[in-house]
């Protein structure tokens, strides 16, 4: 059964693992946190990245939030049925956003680098978050009925000052034209549908 927008996404909140929910959208906003190491750094450093929302919403995190877990490469499996191990499922990117923009259900996969922009680390990532959010929707729906399109966007937030180099004239990846770039200070307290991305993908 085809649901409305609204009511999608209310069903996929009662379906979904709250482990993997890392901001609820409470107060019109998302927050996602990531913590990052730099090579001057004794400790990990933690950052926060606030987005407003048009409309219900929640943010996963996929990939995982323990420094220590990460840097062990023992990372939970996303799917617990499947090996995890060098399998193209094992791949994920940071985050995924779920909203709904009026009468649109909308996936946002967002990727957090520091300053590369080299395409090996990612577009794979995106690319496994989208077939994720393609693998949610066709599971919810071989099993519950629920049917709903959801456009989707893939983004890379970066702090490299000088990303010409890895960007098209409208600031999509080379790499890949359907993933845009977005520095971390131009993005922070924005509202996250108003950001631009020429490549919508109809899931």
């Amino acid at each position: 059964m085809t649901l409305a927008a609204s009511t999608y996404y209310e069903h996929l909140k009662a379906y979904v693992n709250s482990d993997y929910v890392v901001h609820d959208g409470s107060d019109g906003k998302v927050i996602l946190s990531e913590k990052y190491f730099r090579p001057e750094d004794t400790k990990p450093q933690k950052r926060n990245i606030e987005l407003s929302l048009p409309g219900s919403g929640m943010a996963f995190k996929l990939d995982h939030d323990d420094f220590e877990t990460a840097r062990r490469k023992n990372k939970p499996a996303l799917f617990h049925f499947l090996d995890d191990t060098a399998k193209p499922w094992s791949k994920r990117c940071d985050f995924v956003i779920f909203y709904v923009k009026g009468q649109r259900f909308c996936a946002d996969c967002i990727e957090f680098k520091s300053k590369s922009l080299t395409a090996e680390k990612i577009v794979p990532q995106l690319k496994a978050g989208a077939c994720w959010v393609h693998s949610l929707k066709r599971t919810i729906e071989h099993y519950t009925g629920d049917k709903r399109k959801i456009h989707l966007r893939k983004f890379v937030f970066a702090e490299n000052d000088n990303p010409d180099a890895y960007l098209e004239l409208n600031r999509q990846l080379r790499a890949d034209p359907s993933i845009r770039y977005y520095h971390f200070d131009e993005v922070h307290g924005q509202a996250l549908a108003d950001l631009q991305n020429t490549s919508v993908q109809e899931i």
